[in-house]
C-alpha cells in the first residue's frame, strides 16, 4: 500500500476514537478532491474555530488484547502501518492543497508505549520544524508512556489526552487486561494537569 492507501484504512479506524467532532461520528466533510480519504477527515470544533480534522492512526498493529478494540492482538485482521515521516509528508500535502487543516494522532502499541509514544513525537515534531506546520495537533498519550514524553506531547500539542476506558482497576481488567489503571493510565493524566498548572501558573 502507498502511504494515502494507508491513510485511507488507518483513518476509518480512528471512527471508534473519540476526537472534536461537531457531526456524527462517521459522517465526512471531505471536499470532493479528498474522496479517497472517505472516514477520514471531519468538521472539528477547536481553539482556531471549526476546522476540517484528519483523524488518523500511526499503526493499527498493536499488541494489547483489549476486548472492545477491533484492532486488538490475536484478531485476524488486516494491518497497517505510517512511518512518522510518511505520515508528516502526506499531511503536509493535504495540509498545502486545503482539505485538512489540523491532526487528530493516535496508535495502536507497537513495540511498548515508550516506543510508540517516541514515534508519535517523531510525527508531531517534523510538523512542527521541518513542514512548519502551526494548525491543530492532538496528540495521544501513549499507556506508559514517560513524563518527559508528556511534557513534550504538551509542548507539540494543542491538546492531548488519555483513553481512560474504565473507572477503577477492576473494571478495567475486564476490558483491556494488559492494562495498568494507575501507572499507565492515572499517573500520565496526574502529569498532564501537574505541568499545564505549572506552565499557566508562570507570571507573565
Amino acid at each position: 500500500m502507498d502511504a494515502l492507501d494507508k491513510l485511507q484504512f488507518l483513518g476509518q479506524a480512528t471512527q471508534y476514537e473519540p476526537a472534536e467532532e461537531t457531526t456524527v461520528a462517521g459522517t465526512v466533510l471531505a471536499p470532493k478532491a479528498a474522496r479517497d480519504l472517505s472516514g477520514c477527515i471531519f468538521e472539528a470544533a477547536t481553539p482556531h474555530g471549526r476546522v476540517p480534522l484528519l483523524k488518523t492512526l500511526l499503526t493499527s498493529a498493536c499488541e494489547r488484547d483489549c476486548f472492545y478494540c477491533p484492532f486488538r492482538a490475536g484478531r485476524d485482521f488486516r494491518r497497517a502501518t505510517l512511518k512518522p515521516d510518511e505520515l508528516a509528508q502526506t499531511f503536509d500535502a493535504m495540509h498545502r492543497a486545503g482539505l485538512v487543516k489540523g491532526l487528530f494522532l493516535s496508535s495502536g502499541i507497537a513495540g511498548g508505549g515508550l516506543r510508540t509514544q517516541d514515534r508519535l513525537l517523531a510525527v508531531a515534531e517534523l510538523l512542527r520544524g521541518k513542514y512548519g506546520f502551526r494548525g491543530y495537533l492532538h496528540l495521544k498519550i501513549m499507556p506508559g508512556a514517560e513524563r518527559a514524553q508528556v511534557e513534550r506531547a504538551m509542548q507539540l500539542a494543542d491538546r492531548v489526552s488519555v483513553n481512560l476506558e474504565a473507572p477503577n482497576g477492576e473494571r478495567l481488567a475486564r476490558l483491556a487486561p494488559h492494562k495498568v489503571f494507575m501507572e499507565e493510565l492515572m499517573r500520565p493524566l496526574r502529569w498532564v494537569e501537574e505541568i499545564s498548572r505549572r506552565h499557566t501558573s508562570r507570571p507573565a
